[in-house]
């Protein structure tokens, strides 16, 4: 009976891993659209929980390594401390539309994703006492990972900071899993 060694077996998971299958790699001109669920937290500020985060975006694969991205997005920022009696607990909702440039050095099932855009916020503030609507500018940059399952479909994760002009404190994070579909 042969005995297989830790060396060996840790060979063969990065051949698997990095070992190119003819088509796997994005090819220019193509396309596709990732849809993203997850959490949004402000990082510097206790007075708000983590809630969800929702996005949509859209990809053109300008080289094999580059791409342009549009998102859409929704987050949501839930109050965690009583700002007083009256206003009780403050809540913030932001929708946003970014344009990044997603740098992606493709291996064979795995590709790191290097994030960078500029975007609108459009924040809405609650309480019990009142409502205030901000639209602000800001800029988010990140790291995700693509795991190609089939040629047009990859489970995506990604890690983004936000950060903003708006009166919320920054940056806002957002980590995200989902799908990204390309054709």
């Amino acid at each position: 009976m042969m005995r297989q060694s830790p060396t060996a077996i840790l060979i063969l998971i990065v051949l698997l891993l990095f070992a190119a299958p003819a088509g796997a790699f994005a090819k220019e001109g193509e396309r596709g659209f990732a849809l993203n669920l997850g959490f949004s937290d402000p990082k510097s500020d206790n007075s708000y929980r983590s809630d969800q985060a929702l996005n949509f975006s859209y990809e053109y694969e300008k080289t094999g390594y580059a791409s342009y991205r549009g998102t859409a997005g929704f987050m949501s920022l839930q109050g965690r401390e009583q700002v007083s009696p009256e206003i009780g607990t403050r809540s913030t909702d932001a929708l946003y539309l970014t344009g990044n440039i997603v740098f992606t050095p493709r291996f064979a099932i795995v590709h790191p994703l290097f994030i960078a855009g500029v975007g609108v916020y459009s924040f809405r503030t609650t309480d019990n006492v009142d409502s205030r609507h901000d639209v602000a500018l800001g800029v988010n940059f990140g790291a995700g990972l693509d795991i190609q399952l089939l040629r047009h479909f990859a489970l995506r994760s990604e890690y983004l900071l936000h950060y903003t002009t708006g009166r919320i404190a920054n940056p806002i994070q957002t980590l995200t899993i989902g799908g990204h579909f390309m054709f």
